[in-house]
């Protein structure tokens, strides 16, 4: 398949920073349209992968092409307007990376219109065209009732809703998810997941990369499964292969046991397995 018609490509890339590898020989590849995850522990790589894909980390060695553009030979400026991002940060932070870090004094409409210029806040007058857009974007995500409402006044589960559609201004080719669901109560999860969904049942749907420590957080419409641990890959595949009681036990060092219902997956760890826990 011709490298443009995948929306992540990279082969054995390596993140190094002093003596600590951070990432060791990824590869992997997702199409463009389809649906992938990657699972894995804290402080497994995932984030910086993450960081490598949108141009704000940059690898020690390998290749990276995303959406067919090498990263180190391509305008990555131009490149995080066909790539959104969502990660859990809604707040101040003293650096930015596109869809993680907003203002939360802006009212929700604003705070998705910050996608349109990739700043923390809204330091440009957006169109009304954009203005716009953004409200309708936010009705999308079910937050109709939230337009003109700050960000930080909304229910933590609504902020991620409003940086989903914060991520679609420029109606991205590729989205990234960075563990959308930390933090939140069943209902928030629920219905960020049921946003996901809704995004990746249309037609012209991006590539989406879910980066989470759940299995339960995956869309039945995932095709490809990456574990990860200590900054590897290790297993990779459709879902009903990897996603198994011995490759998530190796991963998270814990045994588990898996099941599917309904087209999700869930995880059980058994009060016994405690007892080898600490």
């Amino acid at each position: 398949m011709p490298q443009q018609d995948y929306a992540i490509d990279c082969d054995n890339l390596v993140v190094r920073r002093g003596t600590t590898t951070i990432l060791d020989g990824l590869s992997c590849k997702v199409k463009r349209g389809q649906a992938a995850a990657i699972l894995g522990p804290n402080g497994c790589g995932k984030t910086t992968f993450a960081r490598c894909l949108t141009g704000t980390m940059f690898a020690t060695a390998g290749r990276l092409t995303v959406l067919g553009q090498t990263i180190g030979q391509t305008n990555i400026l131009e490149l995080r307007r066909r790539v959104g991002l969502v990660n859990p940060t809604t707040d101040h932070g003293f650096a930015h990376v596109t869809g993680a870090v907003v203002d939360a004094s802006l009212t929700a409409t604003n705070a998705v219109c910050t996608g349109y210029f990739a700043s923390v806040g809204l330091y440009e007058k957006p169109s009304i065209e954009q203005v716009e857009h953004a409200r309708q974007l936010l009705k999308a995500v079910g937050l109709q009732h939230r337009l003109d409402h700050k960000l930080g006044q909304l229910s933590t589960g609504e902020q991620r809703r409003a940086l989903i559609a914060r991520a679609l201004v420029h109606k991205p080719e590729l989205l990234i998810l960075d563990e959308p669901t930390a933090g939140l109560d069943l209902r928030g999860r629920e219905q960020v997941l049921a946003t996901i969904e809704q995004l990746l049942a249309q037609p012209d749907a991006p590539a989406l990369l879910m980066i989470t420590h759940h299995v339960e957080e995956l869309s039945p419409r995932t095709m490809q499964v990456l574990l990860m641990k200590h900054g590897r890959f290790v297993a990779a595949g459709e879902p009903n292969e990897v996603i198994n009681p011995e490759a998530l036990s190796a991963v998270y060092g814990c045994k588990v046991f898996v099941k599917k219902t309904h087209g999700r997956f869930w995880l059980e760890v058994l009060p016994e397995a405690w007892l080898d826990l600490v």
